[in-house]
C-alpha cells in the first residue's frame, strides 16, 4: 500500500534478470566455441553438496579444472570419454574425496605437465597431447574434464586388427574406464596371494612368487562376492593365469552361469545357508588364496574369520580383502597386518594398468559393463543400481 511498485513491475524485473542470465550464458558458450578446449569455462559434472559433501548431484555449469603445466608438473589435463563408479564414490564425504565425484576414467590428453616427460623417461613411449589414457583422476572423473597424476594412468596403444574382419581387437573407452579401481585392486590381491607375478616393485618378493609359481601349477583361488565389479575382475585375471586350475566363486545362485562364463570352475550360492556351511566345512586347507570382495561391503557380510581355515598350511595360503572392520583398517594404515591376512589398499600405478590390459588381451576377455548416459537421469540410475548391490560387473557413464 502506498507504493507505486506493482506486481507487474516485479514480474518485469524477474523477466529482465532471466534474460540477462540467458545472455551471459550465451556469451560464455560463444566464448567457449571460439576457443580451444584448453580454455573452456564450464562443464557437466557430478558433484558433492551439503555441509559434509555427502549429497551427490548432477550439474550443467561446474567450473572446468584450471591447469597450469608449470605448477601441475606431474599431472595431465584430460577430456573424459567414460567414467566408472565405485561404492567409495558415495560412501566418502566431500572433505575426504573432493568436490567432483568419481575416480576411474578413460579420456584424451589435452595438456601435459612440464615434468611428465622426464618422469616417464623409463617408458619407451611417454604420454603426450592427443593420447588415449586410462587410470585414476585426482579431481574427480564424473565430469567432462579432469586432471590426473601421470604415475596413476597408462597410455592405451591401439592394436592392429588380427584380420580385416576383426572389430573386437581394440578396447572401448568404457572398458578401459572399468579397470583402475576394480581390476587393480583384484590384481594386487592376487599378487599378494602369490597367484600372479609381474611388474612388481619389490624384486625379492617377485622372485619368491616366481619360484612358487614354477613349483605349483595347480593353484586354487576362492573369490567371495564374485558377481560384482571387483569379483568379476578377480575371476577374469585368474582365468588368464595358467597356474590356476580351480576358481571357486561365492555369489547368488542367480549369477551362477554369469560367473562360470567369466572364469569360475565352481559356484557356491551364499543364499543357500546349508550349501554355504557345507562348503566351508569341506574345504579346510585347500586354497592358495582367498580374495574377499564382499566383507564389510554394506550388507552385513563378514567372511574374514571363517575364511582363514580354508588356507593351505604354512606360509603358502593368503587371505586378501578389499574391506574390513575399523581395527583391520587401523592395522593396514600402521603396517601391522598379520602375515597371512591382508587388507589391500590399492596402489594406483602405470605398470599394473598395463599388465591388466596385457593379461586380458591374452585371454580375450573384456570387463562386463553396464553403460549409462551422462545425464541427470543416467547419473541417478547408475548410483541407484550401485547402492542396490545388484549390479553385474562395472557401472560406467558415457561422458563424451
Amino acid at each position: 500500500p502506498g507504493s507505486s511498485y506493482s506486481l507487474v513491475d516485479r514480474k518485469s524485473d524477474k523477466h529482465n534478470q532471466q534474460t540477462l542470465h540467458s545472455f551471459q550464458l550465451s556469451r560464455i558458450i560463444e566464448f567457449q566455441t571460439s576457443r580451444p578446449a584448453f580454455y573452456y569455462l564450464i562443464m557437466k559434472a557430478a558433484v558433492r553438496k551439503g555441509l559434509l559433501g555427502t549429497c551427490l548431484s548432477f550439474v550443467q555449469d561446474y567450473t572446468k579444472p584450471a591447469f597450469y603445466p608449470e605448477k601441475q608438473k606431474n599431472d595431465v589435463l584430460v577430456k573424459v570419454h567414460a567414467a566408472a563408479i565405485n561404492p567409495v564414490d558415495y560412501k566418502l564425504p566431500g572433505f575426504v574425496a573432493g568436490k567432483v565425484v568419481g575416480l576411474d576414467f578413460c579420456g584424451t590428453v589435452e595438456a601435459v605437465g612440464s615434468n611428465v616427460e622426464k618422469q616417464q623417461q623409463h617408458y619407451s613411449d611417454t604420454i603426450r597431447v592427443g593420447d588415449l589414457v586410462y587410470g585414476q583422476a585426482n579431481q574427480g572423473s564424473l565430469a567432462e574434464y579432469t586432471t590426473a597424476p601421470a604415475k596413476s594412468i597408462a597410455k592405451y596403444k591401439k592394436k592392429a586388427p588380427a584380420t580385416t574382419d576383426d572389430n573386437n581387437n581394440n578396447w572401448k573407452a568404457t572398458e578401459l574406464a572399468s579397470l583402475p579401481v576394480a581390476y587393480q585392486s583384484a590384481l594386487q590381491c592376487l599378487k599378494k596371494g602369490n597367484i600372479i607375478v609381474g611388474n612388481n616393485n619389490n624384486k625379492e618378493e617377485e622372485e619368491s612368487q616366481s619360484s612358487n609359481n614354477n613349483t605349483n601349477n595347480n593353484k586354487s583361488v576362492l573369490v567371495i562376492g564374485a558377481s560384482g565389479g571387483c569379483g568379476m575382475a578377480g575371476l577374469q585375471l585368474c582365468k588368464s593365469t595358467p597356474s590356476v586350475s580351480r576358481v571357486v566363486a561365492i555369489c547368488s545362485g542367480n549369477n551362477a552361469q554369469l560367473v562360470k562364463d567369466t572364469g569360475a570352475t565352481e559356484v557356491v550360492d551364499y543364499t543357500n545357508e546349508k550349501e554355504l556351511t557345507a562348503f566351508f566345512q569341506e574345504n579346510v586347507g585347500k586354497f592358495d588364496c582367498v580374495f574377499d570382495a564382499a566383507t564389510n561391503s554394506g550388507g552385513g557380510e563378514d567372511y574374514w574369520k571363517k575364511s582363514l581355515p580354508l588356507l593351505k598350511d604354512g606360509n603358502d595360503g593368503q587371505y586378501t580383502s578389499l574391506n574390513g572392520s575399523a581395527s583391520k583398517w587401523t592395522r593396514a594404515f600402521w603396517g601391522k597386518q598379520k602375515p597371512r591376512e591382508t587388507l589391500i589398499i590399492c596402489d594406483q600405478n602405470t605398470a599394473d594398468l598395463e599388465l591388466i590390459v596385457e593379461m586380458l588381451d591374452k585371454s580375450g576377455d573384456r570387463p562386463l559393463t553396464q553403460i549409462m548416459p551422462f545425464t541427470e537421469e543416467g547419473f541417478e540410475e547408475a548410483f541407484q543400481l550401485l547402492k542396490s548391490r545388484r549390479a553385474r560387473g562395472k557401472i560406467v557413464l558415457q561422458i563424451v
